[in-house]
């Protein structure tokens, strides 16, 4: 890949994580032979850069089995690239986990499919990098399937994380509930932006989509783009957004039950990340990012 070819700002679906910028001191990978894909255009630039990085992978889930994947995309110098494609066959369940920390330049595209009946499930919890982009597409290929993502990001000073995703529903009868939660410190950065698109034959979609942000500090931002696409007419389909600072009665409540004003506002940011872990995270997994959530607080990068 040249490097003209990368997306800066100008680009549309780029235009809060400046990949070009990100990546102008650091050495391309020349593109490898391209393995034969199942369902898969590499037209994404994530993709590319993973598959010259020997780090595309493809997965399928069995008819009426259940898997759970476990991603944990550590800190590193440069670029680390990796994509995966996978295919849930009819009434197959993937639960997909995502741990992200630190790096230079973090990339991660997964495309799923999901068959009649199937279901993905799948949840992030990303502290950023110089730029971390985590990306999702979800092809609903089948009817009555169910999606549900969620997300948390945490971005200190000098941390950028793009939460991105893209559900579309093609068929009647099928769910999505996205919840993804967010919060910045001065000179951290937290994008979200997703998608879902309901085609005209997927009647009877239920879609919900929702992103709220939390700025810490002066100086932190927080972009997100929520949008719905809606080419049927007897759906019920919902997004919301918002982003601003800590509830000022919450803390002035708190402060006045004598909780010193650190910890007010730790506790009060703690409990607002947390609405979006949800329930059905393996105990062990649960504990590892409540841990994680609170050594941010205090202080982590």
């Amino acid at each position: 890949m040249e490097r003209a070819e990368l997306p800066n700002r100008r680009v549309e679906a780029w235009k809060y994580s400046d990949l070009r910028a990100a990546l102008a001191n650091v050495a391309l990978p020349t593109e490898q032979q391209r393995p034969a894909l199942a369902w898969g255009k590499l037209d994404n630039v994530i993709e590319r850069l993973a598959v010259a990085q020997g780090a595309h992978a493809l997965g399928k889930v069995r008819a009426g089995e259940e898997e759970i994947l476990i991603d944990r995309i550590g800190a590193g110098a440069g670029l680390r690239a990796r994509s995966r494609e996978i295919q849930v066959l009819p009434g197959g369940k993937l639960t997909r986990i995502v741990l992200q920390t630190g790096g230079e330049v973090t990339l991660d595209v997964a495309r799923v499919s999901l068959s009649d009946g199937a279901a993905f499930r799948q949840f992030i919890i990303t502290e950023g990098a110089n730029l971390a982009r985590i990306e999702t597409h979800v092809d609903v290929e089948g009817a009555r399937s169910e999606v549900e993502l969620n997300g948390l990001y945490l971005c200190g000073e000098n941390r950028h994380a793009d939460l991105t995703s893209v559900v579309t529903h093609k068929t009647p009868g099928g769910k999505t509930k996205q919840l993804i939660k967010g919060v910045a410190r001065k000179g951290g950065r937290g994008v979200f932006q997703g998608k879902i698109v309901v085609e005209r034959g997927a009647q009877k979609t239920d879609a919900r989509q929702y992103h709220h942000g939390m700025l810490l500090e002066e100086g932190a931002e927080i972009f997100a783009r929520p949008e719905l696409m809606i080419h049927a007419d007897d759906v019920a389909c919902a997004h919301g957004n918002t982003a601003g600072g800590m509830d000022e009665n919450a803390l002035f409540y708190l402060r006045s039950r004598g909780v010193p004003d650190e910890e007010a506002r730790a506790l009060l940011t703690e409990a607002f990340l947390l609405e979006a872990v949800p329930g059905w995270l393996p105990v062990d997994v649960r504990s590892e990012i409540e841990g994680r959530v609170q050594a941010w607080l205090r202080g982590g990068a």
